[in-house]
């Protein structure tokens, strides 16, 4: 049965893996965005990159889908091995 304090953990680490991992999918998807030569760079919307490029917007896509979901499992690994 879990207790109070291993929902807590697991609740923190949710919210913390999902923030962090978010803002470093986020970064480099902007990253990918600038390097794939897209002229307006950073300031380019998902749809832009779309047209731009089909392939490098399904890859950022997935980045910044999958930060959050490898920010959560990094999160967990790190509190097992604590």
């Amino acid at each position: 049965m879990a207790t109070d304090r291993d929902r807590r953990g697991w609740v923190v680490d949710v919210l913390l893996g999902v923030v962090i991992g978010g803002i470093v999918g986020a970064i480099v998807a902007v990253n990918v965005v600038i390097f794939s030569g897209i002229d307006s760079g950073y300031e380019s919307s998902i749809p832009d990159v779309f047209r731009y490029n089909p392939l490098v917007g399904t890859i950022v896509v997935g980045i910044l889908v999958a930060g959050p979901i490898v920010g959560v499992l990094v999160a967990r690994r790190l509190r097992r091995n604590r």
